[in-house]
């Protein structure tokens, strides 16, 4: 029964009225149909667009990919509107070239390609505002196999970009041999997920951009230098420390890298080696503009793909620690010689004793034994010294500081130097200011700087004479600390040996200095260890070789008040050495 039957059945029994209300519920019934169908189709769209969101999240992860991007767009198109060609294009920046990708779904002709081509580039030179070489374009097609005789030309089409950061990396061209095809309606989905996809992607791109600043930072804030390759040898990462140790300027080529290494270390070789084995390659030590440098390559892999990424050489200055090396050996040799020397004296003078007894007098035997006596007691400084050395080392030097009158001390000291003195033909003076303040020291500790500093005066004068001189350290009319000077007519000291003088090993970086010095060479270390250790301070001036040299140290004062004029204090200082009260 067809529609105009039923409508004769109804208008032979009904009213006009009910004639009305039958067309009016059939309208309503179709329009609640169209409304049903359009969610439908809505609710396909979105389900379309869930998908193909999820295929992008689950398919870029951290790897930045914008061609993944561009063709998960395009290979989903199909899904929602008929087309003859789907085509993208990608600006790959690091290989300098331009990707062009074309999917044929129905034949056409090598003309209608070339027309998709020129649109696209017409589009990616208006939107990106950059001029466009074809030499650097990279083509491929795939699909259905090309239809010369076809005339047809382009009749539909659109162009959908891809923008990351606001920065145009593709556009993907849909054209069709049909015209009217596309409006805004059956492309806006498209649109959306292109820019939901885009912003996403430059979410992303904002992480990676934040994470590779600070791993950048990172690796330009090394104190080794470092390199990175990838497996096509590359220059990919260098850092400034690289550049400052092998002397090449900033941003290299591998070129600049290799032809600075060339003749110590066969760069390309090392880094081939490196990809090729598993395991981890053994450090070379090579010498580039008078540095030591240990140098390592590594390969570096992808965890998921399981592949080689590339190469990372680093570059570590071991200058420093070589030349520390060769002075610990030295310093060790020294302590050999200056202990089997007088080992071998006591030794000897102990089986002459002991041999001959009976026949040495006993003015004779008095002198062995003293001569015993002395080298024990020089073999022992030389060990504590080496304890004390020990304990700095260790953090467990300990100083026992109280108040004390230090120029008494001082004085003592200046007394037992004096037959030394006298047979070196020299002149000692020591000169005490008159109203100094107690200070606030380790009366034991502070006899070993003092001995020590002018044990090497003696050591390094051979004509005019030595001045210790004990005064008040005031600034800006406050006084400051005890101020304690020891100058000498000697050698003097080299500016370039500044540094080294209060170094553990000094005596064996002094150079002309050390001649013919005997000893540990831990004096001067041991002294400003327990200067500092008092709270006080220690340096020396020079006017350099020839021109002898002044060290000078400070000691806290115990109280800041000023000792009164005292005439059994001046008297006991002054008839202990002769020193010069001011």
């Amino acid at each position: 029964m067809d529609i105009t039957t039923i409508i004769l059945a109804i208008t032979s029994v009904s009213s006009p009225f009910a004639i009305f209300g039958y067309f009016l519920m059939r309208s309503k019934f179709k329009n609640e149909l169209d409304l049903s169908k359009k969610r439908e189709e809505e609710l396909a769209r979105r389900a379309y667009e869930t998908a193909v969101l999820k295929e992008i999240g689950d398919r870029i992860g951290y790897s930045l990919d914008a061609v993944k991007i561009v063709e998960i767009i395009s290979g989903s198109l199909g899904k929602l509107v008929p087309y003859s060609t789907v085509c993208h294009m990608i600006f790959d920046e690091k290989k300098d070239k331009v990707i062009l990708a074309c999917n044929i779904n129905e034949s056409v002709s090598s003309n209608f390609l070339r027309e998709v081509k020129n649109k696209m580039i017409a589009a990616s030179v208006e939107m990106a505002q950059k001029p466009f070489m074809e030499d650097d374009l990279d083509e491929s097609i795939s699909g259905n196999i090309l239809n010369e005789e076809s005339r047809d030309p382009i009749r539909s089409f659109f162009n959908l970009p891809i923008v990351i950061a606001q920065k145009l990396v593709g556009v993907i061209n849909v054209s069709s041999t049909i015209g009217d095809l596309y409006n805004d309606e059956n492309t806006e989905v498209l649109y959306k997920i292109a820019k939901l996809a885009s912003e996403e992607a430059t979410k992303l791109q904002q992480v990676l951009d934040s994470e590779k600043s600070r791993l950048v930072q990172a690796v330009q804030s090394l104190s080794d230098g470092l390199l990175m390759v990838d497996t096509k040898y590359h220059l990919v990462l260098v850092n400034k420390k690289l550049c400052q140790l092998l002397g090449v300027v900033s941003n290299p080529s591998l070129f600049d890298i290799a032809n600075s290494l060339s003749g110590n270390l066969d760069l390309r070789s090392m880094m081939e080696e490196a990809i090729a084995t598993d395991e981890e390659l053994p450090a070379r030590e090579i010498t580039v503009k008078e540095k030591t440098l240990q140098v390592v390559a590594s390969r570096v892999l992808d965890k998921i793909a399981q592949k080689p990424m590339g190469v990372v050489v680093l570059l570590h200055d071991i200058t420093d620690a070589k030349s520390l090396e060769k002075l610990r050996q030295d310093f060790t040799s020294m302590m050999v010689h200056e202990l089997r020397a007088p080992l071998t004296n006591i030794k000897s003078t102990a089986e002459l004793l002991i041999k001959d007894s009976s026949k040495i007098k006993k003015d004779e035997s008095t002198k062995y034994l003293a001569n015993i006596d002395s080298t024990s007691l020089s073999m022992l400084e030389l060990v504590n010294d080496l304890l004390d050395v020990a304990k700095m080392e260790a953090d467990k030097f300990d100083v026992i500081s109280e108040s004390g009158d230090l120029a008494i001390v001082i004085a003592e000291r200046v007394e037992s130097f004096k037959p030394q003195v006298a047979e070196r033909g020299l002149k000692l003076n020591l000169v005490v200011d008159r109203n100094l303040p107690k200070a606030y020291f380790d009366k034991v500790r502070i006899k070993q700087v003092i001995n020590n500093l002018i044990s090497n005066a003696l050591k390094f004068t051979q004509a005019g004479e030595i001045t210790v001189k004990v005064s008040q350290e005031v600034v800006n009319g406050n006084p400051i600390d005890i101020l304690v000077a020891v100058s000498d007519t000697g050698i003097g000291i080299d500016r370039e040996e500044a540094n080294k003088l209060f170094s553990r090993f000094g005596q064996l970086v002094m150079g002309r200095r050390t001649v013919a010095l005997k000893g540990s060479g831990l004096g001067l270390y041991i002294a400003k260890g327990i200067v500092e250790a008092q709270g006080g301070r220690i340096w020396f001036k020079s006017e350099g070789a020839g021109l002898g040299s002044t060290f000078y140290f400070t000691v806290p004062i115990a109280d800041n008040e000023l000792r009164k004029p005292d005439a059994h204090y001046v008297d006991n200082v002054g008839k202990m050495v002769n020193a010069k009260i001011n």
